[in-house]
C-alpha cells in the first residue's frame, strides 16, 4: 500500500517516533512547570521532525522540495536512485543512538552527550584523539552554558547518580 506515492512502510519510524514523544509528552504533562520545560521541547521536537520526515518521503514536488531544501545531499544524486545502505550500517546507527539512550539513562546528561561526542568523533569520524577531546569538552561547556546558566534548568543526573 502506497500514500502518496511511499510504501506506508516508510512512515513507519517516523509515526512510531511520533507517538513515542506523544506518550512522552502525556506523561511530562503533570510535571510542575520547571520540570516540564525541557521534556516539552524535546517532544513537540521529535513531532515536529516526524512531520517534516514524513513529507520528505512523499513521491510529491512539495515532498522533493523539502527534501533538497533539509538535505542538500539528495539533489546531488544526480537523478540516480538514493542509495539504500546496508542493513547491518543501519543497524549500527541505530546501536549508536541506543548506547547513546543508555548512556543517558544510566549517567545523565552531563556525561553521556560528551561520552557520545567523543565516541563518535573518534570512531566514527576517525578524528585524532585530541580533536575528540576538545569537541567532547565544547560540547559540554555549551550543554552547560545552555541548560544551567542560561535557562536555569537541572540537567538528567541519570539513574546512577539520583535520577528516577
Amino acid at each position: 500500500m502506497r500514500v502518496f506515492g511511499t510504501p506506508v512502510i516508510d512512515y513507519l519510524p517516523d509515526l512510531a517516533a511520533a507517538a513515542a514523544a506523544a506518550v512522552y509528552l502525556t506523561a511530562a504533562a503533570d510535571y510542575s512547570p520547571d520540570a516540564r520545560a525541557a521534556p516539552f521541547l524535546i517532544g513537540w521536537s521529535v513531532i515536529v521532525l516526524a512531520i517534516l520526515d514524513i513529507a520528505t518521503r512523499t513521491q510529491t514536488a512539495a515532498g522533493r522540495t523539502l527534501a533538497r531544501w533539509l538535505n542538500p545531499g539528495v539533489s546531488r544524486s544526480h537523478g540516480r536512485e538514493v542509495h539504500a545502505y546496508p542493513l547491518t550500517r543501519q543497524i549500527n546507527a541505530m546501536a549508536w543512538i541506543a548506547g547513546f539512550v543508555a548512556a543517558f539513562a544510566l549517567v545523565g546528561a552531563l556525561y553521556a552527550i560528551p561520552l557520545y561526542v567523543f565516541a563518535a568523533t573518534r570512531w566514527r569520524g576517525q578524528r585524532p584523539v585530541v580533536v575528540s577531546l576538545v569537541s567532547a569538552a565544547g560540547t559540554l561547556a555549551g550543554v552547560w552554558l545552555l541548560f544551567s546558566r542560561l535557562l536555569h534548568l537541572e540537567l538528567y543526573p541519570g539513574l546512577l547518580f539520583g535520577g528516577t
